[in-house]
């Protein structure tokens, strides 16, 4: 088999937008919203027209054509007026700071424009970084994707194999969940719940594959460079630098490379723009014009963005969804049944549908987004989970019903036969007790019989309005953890 020859390259843009999904704690939803004002996150609005040149470095995204972008219905979700209502809640912060990343192999200055934090249903939330590298001519294809590859390592232990160093705002750092929060949004990690992994061993970051942050990039050689296939793949997998410090590329196979080029590679607009979908990035890679480049960005930072971010909250209220499941207890989780039940109901009637965007591109790169994320895949999963769990919450709720009712039709049939007319007569005016010791075994029964049922009444009333009580707390509790909103009702 021919070796693959890789072809070093500079590249005149590099950004990159880095996207850690995580889960709130229960009842700390309304919290994370004074949390973010006290730490000067702005609500983003799309109303809010000086907000479009507000975070994106030299780029900007019209708020007019993401508002047209997507459907009406799409855009009460991902754009609520206020956060009350139910939906996307973005917060963004300008930061514009610069930084250095330093590895055994490389030293890049990068800037970090902005960080939002988007909280969405089903205690669902967002942080988004994005960067860039001042590009220049001698900035190598391979030192970008090397660049990127670090910034998205979350653990500890390849950050120290890559003996990785990072000096911003005054303060040396090596282990980039520090940089998260500690310097970027301190304190996030008191609203970040990690009981998923209480108990294992190594993984500390929930819901994250390989503890790896989501890229989203845009890499552009010069103008009228030939993009090459293995250059796609390349910047598609971040495939930077190897332990020797050259170019290297995960795969030897060409056939499979563009085997996977088929199937996650979009090329609507080659030879010149390419995409390409992977578990754990968005890339496009492009040699157009100053003026297309500067599109291709706005379109990063604006459409592309909420596409990959709508399909991503897809994902994992999906993956929560099978996680909840595995953890109950069917025999007695009762109360965990009837809220898993409601919650899947609740996502896919409100937030689960086909958002399909009117231009064709942004069309067949939703589609591409949820092949690969394999969205009807796991929505499958997730109605046998539903229909499953239905099953048994009717088998029981009928074998309980079935109880009560045999409960209930022993009774009557006892004073149909006996009645309370055996002692009814000492009921009357003053209760005659002395006549009592005088019973016959049949009376006694009428009466053990009378008293103990009124006791079951009373006992089956109470727990009725009890119950009652605790559903209507409940299912308050879930809309707001299916809804999110600042207020607490």
């Amino acid at each position: 088999m021919e070796r693959i020859e890789l072809k070093e390259k500079t590249v005149s843009t590099a950004i990159f937008q880095f996207i850690f999904p995580f889960f709130i704690k229960d009842d700390n939803e309304q919290n994370i919203f004074s949390f973010l004002r006290k730490n000067h996150f702005t609500a983003f609005r799309l109303g809010h027209l000086e907000d479009e040149t507000a975070y994106y470095g030299e780029s900007h995204v019209s708020h007019r054509e993401l508002e047209a972008f997507f459907p009406p219905f799409t855009n009460k979700i991902l754009f609520p007026h206020s956060d009350q209502q139910k939906g996307f809640q973005r917060y963004s912060k300008a930061l514009n700071l610069k930084g250095i990343l330093t590895t055994e192999h490389i030293r890049l200055s990068f800037q970090v424009h902005s960080t939002d934090i988007t909280l969405c249903p089903f205690q669902l939330g967002f942080l988004t970084l994005r960067t860039e590298l001042p590009c220049s001519e001698d900035l190598s294809f391979s030192h970008a994707l090397e660049f990127a590859a670090c910034f998205r390592e979350l653990g500890s232990q390849k950050s120290k194999q890559k003996k990785l160093q990072m000096e911003m705002d005054g303060r040396t750092i090596t282990h980039l969940e520090k940089l998260l929060f500690e310097v970027l949004v301190p304190e996030l990690t008191h609203f970040i719940n990690k009981e998923p992994f209480q108990g294992v061993y190594f993984k500390t970051i929930p819901y994250i594959e390989q503890e790896r942050m989501h890229v989203q990039s845009l890499l552009a050689f010069n103008e009228g460079e030939t993009v090459e296939t293995i250059d796609i793949y390349r910047a598609a997998n971040l495939c930077g630098l190897n332990q020797d410090g050259e170019p290297y590329v995960t795969a030897n196979n060409l056939d499979y490379i563009n085997q996977r080029f088929k199937q996650n590679g979009y090329t609507r607009l080659a030879p010149n723009t390419y995409y390409f979908i992977e578990e754990n990035g968005f890339t496009c890679i492009t040699n157009e014009n100053d003026e297309i480049k500067t599109e291709l960005a706005s379109q990063l930072y604006g459409e592309f963005y909420y596409l990959l971010l709508l399909n991503l909250f897809h994902k994992f209220v999906f993956i929560k969804i099978a996680h909840d499941y595995s953890k109950i207890n069917i025999e007695q989780d009762s109360k965990e049944i009837e809220k898993l039940i409601y919650s899947i109901n609740s996502f896919t009637s409100n937030y689960f549908f086909l958002v399909y965007p009117a231009q064709l591109q942004s069309k067949e790169l939703f589609t591409l987004l949820r092949t690969t994320f394999s969205i009807d895949y796991l929505y499958n999963e997730t109605k046998e989970t539903l229909f499953s769990l239905f099953k048994y919450e009717e088998n029981t709720v009928t074998k309980r019903d079935s109880f009560l009712l045999l409960i209930l039709t022993i009774y009557t049939v006892i004073c149909g036969i006996f009645s309370m007319n055996l002692f009814t007569d000492d009921l009357k005016g003053k209760i005659k007790w002395h006549h009592m010791l005088s019973y016959n075994l049949f009376e006694y029964l009428a009466v053990f019989v009378a008293i103990s049922g009124l006791i079951v009444a009373i006992i089956l009333g109470i727990q009725g309005l009890i119950q009652g009580m605790k559903d209507r707390r409940n299912k308050k509790k879930w809309a707001r953890q299916t809804v999110l909103s600042s207020k607490k009702h």
